[in-house]
């Protein structure tokens, strides 16, 4: 069963209901001005080709959206709420790493928002059994 756009943002922001109350604007702005003095440690880790969050495809995120919707176990949901959130939060240090910290401030409406574009490029893929999670994500960040 396939859910909307709105379904997915809902899980977006039911995903970060446990993380507290969405940043202030002050927040927000100390959090961008900090941002720029955080430098990657050297021996941190750094996520290959062959990694399983490179390799999810759109077929994974809508399954996992599915489950997180309409699922009637709770722990089951609420453990696919628990993975869409981890991996939105995965793809924002990636784009911010990436994109030299030139991205939106992760906050509840940053994910909901992409959550919901990746939804709907997903939701709309021709195949979504091969098209690339990763790459979904590379081409909304453009």
């Amino acid at each position: 069963m396939r859910i909307g756009v709105v379904g997915i943002a809902v899980v977006a922001s039911l995903s970060l209901a446990g993380c507290g109350a969405e940043p202030s604007k002050t927040a927000e702005t100390t959090a961008e001005a900090e941002a720029g003095d955080i430098e990657r440690p050297e021996d941190a880790p750094v996520v290959g080709v062959n990694d399983n969050l490179v390799s999810l495809t759109c077929a994974n995120f809508l399954d996992t959206a599915a489950v997180a919707t309409d699922e009637e176990d709770e722990e089951a949901a609420i453990a696919a709420q628990d993975e869409i959130a981890a991996g939105l939060i995965w793809i924002h240090g990636y784009l911010f790493a990436k994109n030299d910290g030139e991205i939106g401030v992760l906050s509840q409406t940053w994910m909901e928002e992409t959550a919901g574009r990746i939804y709907g490029t997903c939701s709309e893929a021709e195949d979504p059994n091969t098209l690339n999670l990763f790459e979904v994500v590379l081409d909304e960040s453009a």
